[in-house]
């Protein structure tokens, strides 16, 4: 279906057009899990062993239950949103190609209200364009009593006379309205653009936009231009640029949101698996920690009662000081029996 490109009138102003065609994406909200290094609202503090080192990490799940189809089915959905804004990315830059339209068609005037007083000047205008874009163009002009007993707003009217001049979705019918004898202090016009879908892709937002402002100063400016010269000069400084390439800024801003959300969530889930985190204990947040008597590394008191570097059991501490409760020599006595145990391939008493 036709819509308007934009129109306007000597005593309200202009307005933009309607019922452009538009895209648009969204993405559902994220229910990653989280894992960081400083602590944060909602995290429980782990700790696991790395190059003979306890490192401590904060996550607001169970780090130590990751399976493998939860990690298939996260790394997928996130993949989907990477490859979604690399595609928007991609798309983003959109450069307009001439229009395939019938050799039939040609620009037309239809000077009913007897305002265009240089046909040739408008008729090489909008012929220009026509060149230019592949888009025919046809100029109308009306008396406002012509449409004004039957129809609320111009763009109806015009619309009306757009399906009734076409059945299709390729013309561009700019429709020009002032009253059969007007008042020589004020002109009380009107015009209206009317466009077929398929012409969207060159007469973008941006142009329609264009185009409105340009007829709007030159109509206004009646004293230097009358409706020849104002609707030849919109054409003539719309056509040279009509044809550029633009940058669709939606597509580019959603694009690198998806894109870093599906990469920040590829990593998450990556890092989310180590296996390091399923050894991984529960620890307070003011922990301390203590050396082990035997291989000299440190571990994290109350995670553990056997050394996680070395094997051999550790002091008993008490947890409120964490302060050792036995001395050196009931260790020693207690590790011997915990070799003596291994060397005959018996568990060792807990």
């Amino acid at each position: 279906m036709p819509h308007s490109s934009g129109g306007g009138s000597h005593s309200g102003g202009s307005h933009s057009g309607s019922g452009f065609s538009s895209s648009s994406s969204s993405s559902g909200g994220s229910s990653a899990k989280h894992i960081k290094n400083t602590s944060f609202p909602g995290a429980r503090r782990y700790v696991y062993y790395e190059n003979y080192r306890p490192v401590y990490i904060y996550a607001d799940y169970d780090i130590r239950k990751g399976t493998a189809s939860g990690k298939v089915w996260s790394i997928i959905g996130s993949a989907v949103s990477l490859l979604f804004g690399i595609m928007l990315i991609a798309l983003c830059y959109d450069k307009p190609q001439k229009m395939d339209t019938s050799p039939s068609y040609h620009c037309e005037i239809k000077d009913t209200a007897g305002v265009i007083d240089d046909m040739d000047k408008v008729q090489d205008a909008i012929v220009d364009f026509y060149d230019v874009t592949g888009i025919p163009v046809e100029i109308m002009t009306v008396n406002n009593e012509d449409w004004q007993g039957g129809y609320s707003e111009l763009e109806y009217f015009a619309y009306d006379m757009y399906v009734t001049e076409f059945d299709d979705e390729e013309h561009w019918l700019v429709v020009y309205s002032e009253p059969a004898s007007p008042d020589p202090d004020f002109n009380d016009w009107y015009w209206e653009g009317m466009q077929g879908d398929d012409t969207d892709n060159i007469i973008t937002v941006d142009v329609a936009d264009d185009f409105k402002d340009l007829m709007q100063k030159y109509l206004t400016a009646n004293s230097r231009y009358d409706v020849s010269s104002a609707i030849a000069a919109a054409f003539d400084e719309t056509t040279p640029n009509v044809m550029d390439g633009h940058v669709e800024w939606l597509f580019v801003i959603w694009g690198l949101l998806l894109s870093g959300i599906g990469a920040y969530e590829i990593y998450q889930t990556l890092i989310t698996n180590k296996k390091a985190y399923r050894s991984a204990v529960k620890c307070a947040n003011d922990a301390k920690e203590d050396t082990c008597e035997y291989c000299g590394n440190v571990y994290v008191i109350g995670t553990c009662h056997e050394c996680p570097h070395c094997g051999a059991p550790l002091r008993p501490h008490n947890v409120e000081t964490e302060q050792p409760v036995a001395d050196a020599a009931f260790l020693s006595a207690v590790y011997f029996i915990h070799i003596f145990y291994v060397c005959r391939g018996l568990s060792s008493p807990s």
